[in-house]
């Protein structure tokens, strides 16, 4: 854990631009297809950098989302009548958007942070006005902003590094460097550390959790019961850092992202009886490519 966060202290340092910079790997513009869910500090970097924040307008977007809800993708905020809304009205979401004055974003967009955060980014102008949200005005946005520039540089940190020295489990039934780094990252960003990891059973044959002939796997069940949108926001997170993390593939909820695949992308799982189908509700599965 203290690599993890050495890392990441080292990329605190880095000017916001160049942070910025380094972070756009993990989106460049919004996939409407991938799910993104989730909350918290982690969540907003991610779903704010996959609608195209970059720079100081991605730190703005994760420290506004958190003085505004805390990172709660499905906050409520009431309202008392204002001019133009007579009858009161609702903030809603990671970014509190409000029905009235923005009744053209959905009650369901504005609880998805992938959804949300696209509508951020044009109301913000992409990042370069934020005086619609009270938090920045007022200046309470600014207590978060330590908590943002944590969040991105941790989520920054394999996309500017890769998989640094020093990880790995030995044999018998260890983890490969990949493995191992992605174990702890996921602790790290997202608080999970029930991770199940190496197995000689259990697993179909081939499996990647299984020992290769150095006696470490490629493969990681990450756990999170029946908190799905935790599941996604973990599964979005792999998607998008794959090249970097050197990801294979990922398995969530009948749902697969195959990196071998010419362009890869979520779908549905193609075999209904497979173990892709049926087994991984309470967990998602990735895999990872060989060791360099």
């Amino acid at each position: 854990m203290k690599r993890l966060l050495v890392a990441a202290a080292g990329l605190l340092l880095l000017p916001v631009a160049l942070l910025g910079a380094a972070v756009g790997a993990l989106g460049g513009g919004a996939d409407p297809t991938t799910p993104v869910a989730g909350g918290g500090a982690a969540g907003l970097a991610v779903a704010a950098a996959q609608a195209g924040f970059t720079g100081q307008g991605l730190r703005l977007a994760v420290a506004v989302g958190l003085a505004e809800s805390g990172g709660n993708s499905t906050a409520r905020g009431p309202n008392p009548p204002t001019p133009g809304c007579p009858t009161g009205s609702v903030d809603r979401g990671a970014w509190q958007l409000n029905n009235c004055y923005h009744p053209e974003i959905s009650d369901v967009c504005a609880d998805d942070l992938g959804c949300a955060a696209v509508e951020t980014y044009r109301i913000s102008a992409g990042g370069s006005d934020w005086t619609g949200w009270t938090t920045y005005t007022s200046g309470a946005y600014r207590a978060h902003l330590a908590a943002a520039d944590q969040a991105i540089a941790a989520l920054a940190a394999a996309s500017v590094a890769g998989v640094p020295p020093g990880y790995g489990t030995p044999g018998p039934c260890g983890l490969s460097p990949a493995t191992d780094y992605a174990k702890h990252l996921i602790t790290a960003l997202f608080g999970i550390s029930d991770i199940g990891g190496c197995a000689v059973s259990g697993h179909i044959e081939n499996s990647d959790h299984h020992p290769d002939a150095n006696g470490q796997a490629h493969a990681i069940d990450v756990m999170v019961g029946i908190n799905t949108t935790l599941g996604w926001q973990v599964a979005t997170w792999a998607a998008v850092n794959a090249a970097a993390l050197r990801v294979k593939y990922v398995i969530f909820q009948g749902q697969i992202i195959d990196f071998r695949e010419p362009a890869p992308s979520w779908h549905a799982c193609r075999d209904p009886s497979s173990s892709c189908s049926r087994n991984h509700f309470d967990h998602l599965h990735l895999s990872f490519e060989p060791n360099a």
